[in-house]
């Protein structure tokens, strides 16, 4: 049966009507007030980021945006675009048990075993530590190095240069109540200071606190 005129017409016009309301749907320059995800493909200058062809003005927590962060973002029923920030890996809460090397334990001075984690404090990433970090001195070659984990952290957990840091330790066998570590760009945690000597002298004094606490430190990764 042959459609009249009329018919064709209508049936053209339903059409374009659900390829509009498609093409609205998808497309974020005409879909007014909302919000949704969006990939960052360009981080500017002047404090936006660009996602799907359109510029967002960052929000002041999201910050160091990068290339590829799944973001939030929202559109006014006026056009203003706004980018809320970063959404969550799955990995800024839960705290991870690393393997220590030879010549460190866990739970030095009781203060708990030694456990590290991801968080995001103000649209910012940083490492943070717990626990206590036992040290023996069997071997010069371990005291010296000081690197305290048995593998190296994830790329992703690694700073892009040092972060020194200051750490309370045990007064036993030393002359010092703290210890300098280092979150290493390798992936490595380091203890600075300790001494191979057993002999204390004014020029060489002993320095070889048998724990040493991570309760409290924290660096950023950005």
């Amino acid at each position: 049966m042959t459609k009249s005129g009329h018919s064709i017409h209508r049936d053209l016009k339903w059409a374009l009507q659900q390829q509009a309301k498609r093409t609205g749907e998808q497309s974020p320059s005409v879909r007014g007030s909302d919000w949704r995800l969006a990939t960052v493909t360009a981080v500017n200058a002047d404090g936006t980021v660009t996602a799907d062809g359109l510029t967002y003005r960052r929000m002041e927590t999201y910050q160091a945006p990068t290339v590829g962060d799944i973001i939030a973002v929202t559109q006014s029923s006026n056009g203003n675009l706004l980018a809320w920030g970063r959404t969550s890996s799955g990995t800024d809460t839960a705290w991870v048990k690393p393997t220590l090397a030879t010549g460190f334990t866990h739970d030095g001075n009781t203060n708990g075993d030694v456990m590290y984690r991801l968080a995001i404090i103000a649209g910012t990433r940083f490492m943070q530590w717990r626990g206590g970090l036992g040290i023996t001195y069997a071997s010069n070659a371990i005291q010296n190095a000081g690197d305290c984990l048995a593998a190296a952290l994830p790329a992703a957990l690694r700073p892009p240069s040092t972060r020194s840091l200051t750490a309370a330790c045990s007064a036993t066998t030393s002359s010092s109540l703290s210890l300098k570590i280092d979150g290493r760009p390798d992936g490595q945690l380091r203890v600075i200071g300790t001494t191979t000597s057993t002999t204390d002298t004014y020029a060489t004094p002993i320095i070889r606190p048998p724990w040493v606490s991570l309760n409290g430190l924290q660096y950023t990764l950005d």
